[in-house]
């Protein structure tokens, strides 16, 4: 009994030994913590400013077209009458318009009053005011596109308890810690009640953590779930609740805790939700709302209202029940809050002015960085922010005449979709992208995010492929403009049976010139230039391209059935009029410090990926697709001046495209239906009134031709022989080659004439 008894009292102070080992390390780094913890302020979240970028000032810019009053209004210039004295005024008469340029030292922008010399409309000089010399660069500083909240320039709205709306505060305590203002940081009642509650109700519907432990994790600790981390979350509570107030715990918990995601910016603080989500401040929430905020902080994705308004509704309803059986709110509430639906719609201006655009910002500079954009820093991107509003203004507008002209595409369970985006083809940088017609109804970017069929939008590759490929093709014979193709019944082994493709109108039209079957976009001459080209040759090209989407390596690739986005395939049209330099698309130019230090710089990524012979004679081409083609009707919609692009159709009208450019601009606009059902419209019909009236707003009005390279050719050919047109051809037309494939035999067809024969008899073509 005797030995019992020792090993007894030997246990019992091993035991005791461990419970002062445990209390004294928890005491130990309890006095570490108290030291080193510290509740988050208001003023340690400061803004991450997102500006678009500085707009030129230089000779032949179009005032009109360029919208630089409007421009200048935007940014809080005011017009003066007297001559202008200081940073933010401009005068305008009809030989000049003085700016007094604001000064921006991020971009070393300096405080100077330059003169624009005006002739018929356009910037002929920009000169100093104060010495008569010419200035160059002269930039308009960029104007700030996100951060803005009415009055606030914060991204991040830290809200004071005393502001705290007492409804919120009353559902959060009821629903995560009902005895906050009892316990000293962690609360063993709460977990026996809800260990209890948990098992009887057979779901979970209350956690045993306080507030302030979760708190703690979310400020101090990872997310794992093990016994060391919980161990150190309690211990860290009871130094918050030691170290401060119980009012200054709730307003940090208040204003940290994580709410989901709006596209791709993290909601952070009840304040930034009721805002995302609701357009309203947090006095303003209804019970139901407030009730949907806290169901969230449990899953804040799989309850937010934005992906899954279902299940956000499910749990605010759980949420609501609670507060009935508590006796916080009656009967009728209740079921007046549970019959409500969720209505998620926070106001346009509650977002960024480029919703779309800044998504795939944060999204580029994260995948460039490794790390997401800091708080604080000052991101300059490539946005044209006035390009951007006359795109969103456009896309939701055309969408609505669409469907008025259409009335079938009502009748469809979803609304039809569409997405626009802007490049400047020589520096690749983004202008303007919509991505929906309505960003706070989808944050779904169509422009980047969906892989859609281009179907007649990848023809120009297939062309592009024969016409660089030069000699090269089975027989040596160089692939032109010119060349004729038989559009006829064909049959091929497409891999999978037998195949034979259709013109969209169901008929073949005989002997037809490339440049015809590109202009009238026939799916047979394209497969059969596909098939002498070689897939193989295709596909490297629309990688040289920039196009990274995974296309099939059959022929059918020429009628574009492979998916791709409406961002790369706008970017290697932007290739054609730069040309043949691809410069991969970019939103973001560089990323300052709050102390305006450089953060990070973009490089840009280029490379000759066809010669500027071959772009040059396929934007030819694609000119005529505007002149003659399949995209005609432009003219007749008001658009006017020098324009290359392609209409799109996908088999089965489900997707309509067109894309466009000029020498300084290359635009890309998709319509369709996200589950991919048929509009019955074609790319002229659906997609080309978008891109025209976008256009029509922003082109000058005498715009610049596309400067022909050197190595390219003009002859005039008889279109039938596709030889060169002697005077006996019934028809001549002019068409452009690259150096070394223009044709040097006379029209064998009509015979030649006296003047081809003395030509060739001194030694001319």
């Amino acid at each position: 009994m005797t030995g019992v008894v020792r090993w007894f009292v030997r246990g019992l102070l091993i035991l005791a030994g461990i419970v002062l080992l445990v209390a004294g390390s928890a005491l130990t780094y309890g006095l570490y913590l108290s030291t080193s913890l510290a509740l988050p302020t208001g003023d340690e979240h400061p803004p991450r400013l997102i500006y678009g970028a500085p707009f030129l000032l230089k000779p032949d810019l179009d005032v009109a077209a360029s919208h630089l009053l409007e421009r200048l209004n935007r940014l809080g210039y005011h017009q003066v009458d007297t001559t202008v004295r200081s940073p933010g005024e401009y005068r305008v008469t009809p030989t000049d318009i003085d700016i007094y340029l604001h000064e921006f030292p991020d971009l070393h922008l300096r405080p100077v009053p330059a003169r624009l010399v005006l002739d018929q409309g356009r910037v002929a000089r920009v000169l100093s005011i104060q010495s008569g010399d010419e200035l160059f660069p002269a930039y308009v500083e960029p104007q700030l596109i996100s951060g803005l909240r009415g009055a606030s320039r914060q991204v991040r709205e830290w809200v004071s308890y005393d502001d705290l709306s007492p409804r919120f505060l009353d559902i959060l305590l009821a629903i995560e810690d009902r005895r906050f203002f009892n316990h000293p940081g962690i609360d063993p009642v709460a977990v026996v009640r809800a260990i209890w509650t948990n098992l009887t109700r057979g779901t979970v519907i209350q956690g045993g953590s306080t507030i302030t432990q979760q708190l703690a994790k979310n400020l101090f600790y990872s997310p794992q779930r093990t016994f060391g981390r919980k161990l150190k979350e309690s211990i860290a509570a009871l130094v918050l609740e030691a170290k401060y107030r119980k009012q200054a715990i709730l307003e940090s918990y208040a204003n940290e805790i994580y709410l989901g995601q709006v596209g791709s910016v993290s909601i952070y603080g009840v304040g930034e939700a009721s805002h995302r989500y609701f357009g309203k401040r947090m006095e303003a929430l209804s019970l139901e709302e407030a009730a949907l905020l806290v169901g969230m902080i449990k899953g804040p994705n799989t309850y937010s209202p934005l992906r899954n308004p279902a299940l956000a509704k499910q749990r605010r309803d759980v949420v609501l029940g609670r507060l009935h059986e508590l006796g916080m709110i009656d009967e009728e509430a209740r079921a007046q809050a549970v019959n409500a639906p969720v209505r998620v719609m926070p106001p346009q201006d509650t977002l960024a002015d480029a919703p779309f655009f800044v998504d795939y910002l944060l999204r580029q500079v994260e995948e460039a960085t490794g790390t997401p954009l800091p708080d604080g820093v000052r991101a300059y991107t490539t946005l044209d922010p006035l390009l951007q509003q006359l795109a969103a203004q456009t896309l939701a507008r055309e969408l609505i005449t669409l469907e008025t002209a259409y009335p079938a595409l009502k009748h469809h369970p979803t609304p039809v979709q569409g997405a626009l985006v802007a490049i400047d083809p020589a520096t690749g940088g983004i202008l303007a992208m919509v991505g929906s017609r309505d960003y706070r109804l989808s944050q779904f970017n169509r422009a980047v995010q969906a892989k859609r069929q281009p179907g007649s939008l990848f023809k120009p590759l297939v062309y592009l492929a024969a016409l660089e490929a030069r000699r090269e093709l089975a027989g040596g014979q160089p692939m032109t403009a010119a060349t004729v193709i038989v559009d006829e019944p064909v049959t091929l082994d497409s891999g999978n049976g037998v195949w034979a493709p259709q013109n969209y109108d169901h008929k073949f039209h005989g002997t037809v010139s490339l440049r015809a079957a590109l202009e009238q976009s026939l799916n047979i001459p394209a497969v059969k230039i596909a098939q002498a080209v070689g897939t193989k040759r295709i596909l490297h090209l629309a990688e040289s391209l920039g196009i990274r989407s995974p296309l099939a390596d059959n022929l059918s690739i020429a009628l574009g059935t492979s998916g791709v986005s409406l961002l790369e395939l706008t970017s290697a049209y932007g290739a054609l009029a730069h040309g043949g330099l691809m410069v991969a698309p970019t939103a973001v130019q560089a990323v300052m410090t709050p102390e305006g230090d450089p953060a990070w710089h973009h490089t840009p990524v280029r490379r000759q990926a066809v010669s500027p012979q071959g772009a040059y004679v396929m934007t030819s081409l694609l000119k005529g697709v505007v002149e003659r083609g399949t995209a005609a009707k432009a003219k007749a919609m008001g658009l006017r001046g020098v324009v290359a692009g392609k209409t799109g159709t996908t088999d089965g009208y489900r997707d309509a495209w067109f894309i466009g450019y000029t020498p300084e601009l290359v635009v890309g606009v998709w319509v369709g239906f996200d589950d991919e059902e048929t509009l019955h419209l074609t790319g002229a019909q659906a997609a080309l009134p978008m891109w025209v009236e976008f256009m029509r707003r922003i082109m000058p009005a005498t715009p610049r031709d596309f400067a022909q390279p050197p190595a390219v050719v003009t002859r005039e050919i008889d279109p039938q022989s596709a030889q060169l047109a002697t005077s006996k051809c019934p028809q001549r037309v002019a068409e452009v080659f690259i150096e070394g494939t223009e044709p040097s035999v006379y029209c064998e067809v009509h015979g030649s004439g006296f003047w081809e024969r003395v030509k060739r008899g001194f030694g001319f073509f």
